[in-house]
C-alpha cells in the first residue's frame, strides 16, 4: 500500500500569501496517513512571523502490531466551573443582534488511542487500513476520535480528514473509552460562541471569523487538541483549541491541510469581524475556559 502524509495546520491568519492558492488534488481514499504535530515555537527560519514550528511524523512502512487490549475507562464526571466566562469587549461599533443561547450540552463518548498508531477502516470487519493516525496527534496531546456508534467489536467514528464529515471504523481493542458532557456552539451569523460542561454554561463571547474569500466552514466537528501558548501576546492569544474540521476553500498551507481552530487573540478590536483564513478567534478569557473542556468535545459551527 502506498503511504502518503496528510499534515495539519492550526493557524488560519498567518499565511496571507496562500489565500489565492489553488487547492491541490487530494490523496487517493485508500492511503494511510500520518498527521503532523505542530508545536508552539516559531521555526528557526521563516518569512512568516509567529508561524508554529512543524515536526512531521511519517507513518510506518510496515503493518504495526495490534496494541494490547485496554479495558474501557469509567465514565468521567467533571465538576462544572463556578462561573461563566464572558467576553466583555464589544466586537465592533455595531453589536450583532442579541440571541438566545442554543440548547446545552449532551453526553458524548470519545475514543483515545492506546498505541502509537490508530488505524481506521472503511467498514466494520475490514482488514484493509484506510487511514492511520499517529499518537500523540495531531499535535502533542492524545489522539482522540469522536464515537458516533458501535457495532460488535467496532466503533463508528468521526475522522479528522478531508472532506469534512468523513467517518470510518476503528477496532474497540485499539482504544480506551470515556464519556463526558460538554459542547461548543459557534454561530457565524450572530458572531457568538457558547460552551457548556455538565449542564452549566461555562463560556460565552464574541468571535472573529473567516473573510468572505476564506470563510469559516459550518459543520459538526470536535476538539482534538488543546495547546497552550507560551506568549499570549501573539496572534493566537493564550490557547489554540484544534478541531477535526478543515477549510473548504484553501489547499495546503506550509505543506499541511488548513485545519479549523478556535484560538485567542492579542487584538480585541477584531472580535465581531471577518478577518481570518477560516479560524475562529475569541477573547483570551473565553479560550482559557474552553481549554478546560475534555478532548472530543463536540463543536457545532452553524450559519
Amino acid at each position: 500500500m502506498t503511504l502518503h502524509q496528510a499534515s495539519r495546520w492550526a493557524g488560519c491568519a498567518l499565511v496571507l500569501a496562500l489565500i489565492s492558492c489553488a487547492s491541490p488534488e487530494l490523496p487517493p481514499p485508500d492511503d494511510r496517513v500520518g498527521m503532523v504535530r505542530i508545536g508552539t515555537a516559531p521555526p528557526p527560519t521563516s518569512a512568516v512571523v509567529g508561524a508554529p514550528g512543524i515536526t512531521t511524523t511519517l507513518p510506518p512502512t510496515t503493518t504495526t502490531a495490534t496494541p494490547t487490549t485496554t479495558a474501557p475507562m469509567s465514565t468521567t464526571t467533571t465538576t462544572a466551573p463556578a462561573s461563566t466566562t464572558t467576553a466583555t469587549s464589544p466586537p465592533s461599533t455595531t453589536d450583532p443582534p442579541t440571541t438566545t443561547a442554543p440548547a446545552p450540552d449532551v453526553p458524548f463518548t470519545v475514543a483515545t488511542a492506546v498505541g502509537e498508531w490508530m488505524d481506521a477502516y472503511r467498514a466494520p470487519g475490514s482488514e484493509d487500513v484506510w487511514w492511520s493516525f499517529s499518537n500523540p496527534g495531531p499535535y502533542e496531546g492524545d489522539r482522540v476520535l469522536l464515537v458516533l456508534d458501535e457495532q460488535d467489536d467496532w466503533l463508528h467514528v468521526d475522522l479528522p480528514v478531508r472532506p469534512n464529515g468523513t467517518t470510518g471504523w476503528v477496532r474497540r481493542e485499539d482504544v480506551s473509552l470515556a464519556t463526558h458532557t460538554a459542547r461548543i456552539v459557534v454561530d457565524l451569523s450572530d458572531r457568538r460562541l457558547w460552551a457548556w460542561q455538565d449542564g452549566a454554561l461555562v463560556a460565552e463571547g464574541w468571535i472573529a471569523l473567516g473573510r468572505q474569500e476564506t470563510p469559516t466552514p459550518a459543520g459538526e466537528y470536535y476538539v482534538n487538541e488543546i495547546q497552550a501558548q507560551a506568549d499570549p501576546e501573539t496572534l493566537y492569544g493564550s490557547w489554540i483549541i484544534g478541531t477535526s474540521g478543515f477549510s473548504e476553500v484553501l489547499g495546503e498551507v506550509f505543506g499541511g491541510d488548513p485545519a479549523l481552530a478556535i484560538h485567542g487573540t492579542n487584538d480585541l478590536s477584531v472580535l465581531g469581524g471577518e478577518v481570518s483564513l477560516g479560524c475562529i478567534r475569541v477573547h483570551n478569557d473565553v479560550v482559557s475556559r474552553l481549554a478546560l473542556l475534555p478532548l472530543g468535545t463536540p463543536v457545532e459551527v452553524r450559519t
